[in-house]
């Protein structure tokens, strides 16, 4: 992609598309892809599901969300010392940019965030069929999560990181080729 290392940080709240775009894009700029849910299902198959959100439990959400983010860290930093590019998934929120700006300081990259979203409407849309389906792993708890979610809330909480870089924003609720090929060709443009 260039002459210094990047590293495409999908960002946004739950149900805003960044693991589809985020596939495609590592595909087509012939990147490897890690996720959050990537790393948290096989854990929830070898170590337990959740059975609550927020508990002092050692496999409750939230600390299985911390635990993968930690082995997203790890795997970022590898790639970034081998001197390859990646595409990130997660929903980072501001308590992670200090481990992004720690992690730039040991191996210089640049941030390239792609930030998700959608119309409020259309993200509960989305959160209610993720739990009525179950298409998700069933330690994601997505049917106890739909009753308590807050499309404008999450909104709110996944901004863009203060850790330099490029910020996109992706519209995904009506998102179609067009709108890919668009940051397609706008991540390419990025100066690195």
């Amino acid at each position: 992609m260039g002459n210094t290392n990047s590293v495409i940080i999908m960002q946004g709240a739950p149900g805003t598309g960044k693991t589809t775009i985020g596939k495609r894009l590592a595909a087509s700029l012939e990147l490897p892809y890690f996720s959050k849910d990537g790393v948290k299902e096989p854990l929830f198959d070898h170590v337990g599901c959740p059975t609550a959100w927020e508990t002092d439990h050692p496999l409750s959400g939230r600390k299985m969300d911390d635990a993968a983010n930690a082995i997203l860290f790890y795997l970022m930093e590898k790639q970034l010392q081998a001197g390859c590019e990646c595409v990130i998934d997660s929903t980072f929120a501001g308590h992670h940019a200090p481990t992004f700006r720690a992690l730039k300081s040991r191996c210089p990259f640049t941030p390239i965030q792609i930030l998700c979203r959608a119309d409020a409407a259309e993200l509960a849309r989305r959160q209610r069929k993720r739990a009525k389906t179950g298409e998700r792993h069933p330690g994601h708890l997505d049917q106890l999560r739909s009753d308590t979610f807050d499309a404008v809330q999450m909104e709110r909480r996944y901004r863009p990181l203060d850790i330099g870089g490029t910020v996109l924003e992706a519209d995904t609720t009506d998102f179609g080729e067009n709108d890919f090929r668009r940051l397609l060709i706008s991540i390419e443009s990025v100066e690195r």
